[in-house]
């Protein structure tokens, strides 16, 4: 069986009416027993008037007690009778039929000045002597009080189905009115899409729910329309940086094709051809591998690396492409122990941050020497690499960290603008850093961060 689908206004409806019905059911509840009780003792105020008003008058000639009741003045009991014993245990009801004795422990009337009790209808004041065991009995009957009582319950009751249906609908208007602003932002907000990501939710009050309810969404959609259009520029970027070493080995094909040439020439253009290949690889490769890390996949091959090994990896790595990387590295491994290098991370993803930060000093160090610092810092393992080339432009330091982004003074060097985004995102995953710092015509420092691995975290 389907549970009840109900909006928001039926389940508040239901949830305000069910608890105005308990709430009222509960005050009504107390007020009819408040009344009942205060009826039962106004009642038994009267009857205890008119016990001492008769025992006063018997008390004339104690002797002669059943003619002295004939003398008691008329009182305003409802059906009163009045009986005299002179043995608790001969009571009778009023009909006769049977001993008040096997209805009531008679043998307690001796612990009460005046004792009550409440029979069928009929409530009975009992005034007993527990040294003559003379026992003088008024009873009467409440019609008055049990209409009243009756009266009572019926308002009540009338009163609490009335006053929770009309707080139901009630309710139900007031509800509709103040999730009509909840209606209208959800239509906004189904009319945004890719097209139209700059639409944003009305704000009245950002002081109730509703205004930072729309406040947050919004900050959503802002960060949303951020990520879409950083897409984009991404896409088109890649697709143009890719592009480009399409064409170049489209057309270097087209022009070996389009005469006889020597084996000399045709080596030349394949030659060409495999560069822009492994060109377009690594780039391809640098942007699976940031899309990886950006996806947060779990990458299989994480275990414990020695940082100074990894490096080392890289130079090697780095002479293939730069044979005279060699000649203008400065290379310092600053440790007393290996196990001070150690990191947790993996070994692929670590060698391609020092390669990249490497291959950077190299392309525009021009030439000069470059200093290459593998130290530890606090918590962390740092390598620091510090060209002497031209330097940055400080306004272009943090956009170097971007995607494609290229300054404007190596433009005409080869390059896709792939590598420091990539090392921020390696950085990044391992809840590391990177920083920069540049002079124009001084040279640039890069300094590179990832924790250590301690033992037993």
């Amino acid at each position: 069986m389907k549970s009840l689908r109900l909006t928001i206004r039926q389940r508040l409806t239901l949830v305000i009416t069910g608890s105005s019905l308990l709430i009222l059911s509960l005050v009504g509840y107390f007020i009819y027993r408040y009344s009942v009780r205060f009826c039962e003792r106004e009642f038994r105020g009267r009857i205890e008037e008119r016990l001492v008003l008769a025992d006063s008058v018997i008390g004339r000639d104690r002797l002669r007690p059943l003619n002295m009741i004939g003398e008691i003045p008329p009182g305003y009991l409802p059906e009163e009778e009045i009986h005299y014993y002179t043995d608790a245990r001969q009571i009778a009801t009023p009909n006769g039929d049977e001993m008040l004795s096997k209805l009531i422990d008679t043998t307690q009337f001796h612990n009460c000045k005046i004792c009550f009790t409440h029979i069928g209808q009929r409530d009975y004041g009992i005034l007993h002597d527990s040294v003559s065991h003379h026992t003088l009995v008024i009873s009467a009957i409440d019609r008055y009080g049990y209409t009243k009582i009756a009266n009572l319950r019926t308002n009540i009751i009338t009163g609490i189905l009335l006053g929770s249906l009309l707080l139901g609908l009630i309710s139900w208007f007031w509800i509709k009115n103040m999730l009509k602003p909840i209606a209208d932002k959800i239509q906004k907000a189904r009319a945004i899409g890719a097209q139209s990501l700059n639409l944003r939710l009305n704000i009245k009050n950002d002081y109730d729910e509703l205004g930072q309810l729309a406040l947050t969404f919004n900050a959503m959609l802002d960060r949303i329309e951020q990520g879409f259009h950083a897409q984009q520029q991404f896409i088109r970027n890649a697709s143009h940086e890719m592009r480009t070493p399409l064409t170049a080995i489209s057309a270097e094909a087209e022009l070996a094709l389009q005469q006889n040439r020597d084996g000399e020439s045709y080596r030349q253009s394949l030659g060409n051809i495999g560069q822009r290949a492994r060109d377009l690889n690594h780039l391809v490769s640098q942007l699976l591998t940031m899309a990886k890390i950006e996806a947060n996949i779990p990458l299989p091959n994480e275990q414990i690396c020695t940082a100074d090994e990894i490096l080392l990896s890289a130079v090697k790595t780095l002479q293939t492409s730069h044979p005279d990387a060699a000649q203008q590295i400065r290379l310092h491994i600053e440790a007393d122990e290996a196990d001070e290098l150690q990191v947790w991370c993996d070994p692929a993803l670590l060698q391609t941050a020092f390669f990249n930060l490497l291959d950077n000093a190299v392309k525009y160090g021009e030439k000069l020497p470059i200093r290459v610092r593998l130290f530890v810092q606090g918590k962390n393992i740092c390598l620091e690499v510090a060209d002497e080339g031209q330097g940055i432009a400080p306004e272009e330091i943090e956009l170097l960290f971007e995607p494609f982004y290229r300054s404007k003074t190596v433009r005409h060097l080869q390059g896709s603008g792939v590598g420091l985004s990539l090392v921020k995102s390696i950085a990044d995953k391992y809840a590391g850093g990177v920083y920069m710092d540049s002079q124009w015509g001084k040279g640039t420092m890069v300094r590179f961060f990832i924790p250590k691995f301690i033992p037993g975290r």
